[in-house]
């Protein structure tokens, strides 16, 4: 039994220890320091990513829109989606490409 005590005790002291001194090494690392390039590489990433989800929602919702008709129409509709897709993630590339340029080194 008194054994069966000790070795309960050393487990609580031990697993008690442990997460405190983990906590106390985590506080003492320094904020990470981020260049001018790296935020606007950030900034010019998410931009692009914005456009691109934008685009594929719009397109999303030209062909459903598209759905309803027939025909020639639903054909017209469809084309018109693929191509206004197309043409936004091109400028969205053209754009992030030219973002990515004026940069700073």
């Amino acid at each position: 039994m008194k054994r069966l005590l000790i070795g309960v005790v050393v487990c609580l002291s031990l697993g008690l220890m442990v997460p405190a001194s983990l906590a106390s090494q985590n506080s003492n690392k320094p904020a990470p320091k981020t260049s001018p390039h790296d935020e606007a590489v950030k900034q010019c990433n998410s931009t692009y990513s914005a456009a691109v989800k934008k685009a594929s929602d719009d397109h999303t919702a030209a062909v459903k829109a598209a759905k309803d008709l027939k025909g020639k129409a639903h054909s017209d509709a469809q084309q018109a989606a693929n191509k206004a897709k197309s043409d936004t993630l091109a400028a969205a590339k053209k754009a992030k490409a030219d973002c990515l340029k004026a940069a700073p080194k």
